[in-house]
């Protein structure tokens, strides 16, 4: 579970990398989940949850362009 807060005036940026990220994210081989969740509370709050089948799955997803962007 990754808690992120993004800044007002990078919602737009941030709204598309993270639609980008989530689909490439569910394409892995390794990923079973990829949630990206908005906190009901406070609208530039966001929580991914991510469930891959193994560490090296998700040692591989740090390695992508779309988890570096």
């Amino acid at each position: 579970i990754v808690e992120a807060e993004i800044k007002e005036e990078r919602m737009d940026d941030f709204l598309e990398m993270i639609e980008n990220n989530a689909k490439k994210s569910r394409e892995e081989s390794g990923c079973i989940r990829f949630d990206v969740l908005r906190d009901q509370s406070k609208a530039t709050k966001f929580w991914f949850y991510e469930v891959y089948e193994n560490t090296d799955a998700v040692d591989h997803h740090k390695t992508t362009s779309h988890y570096q962007s």
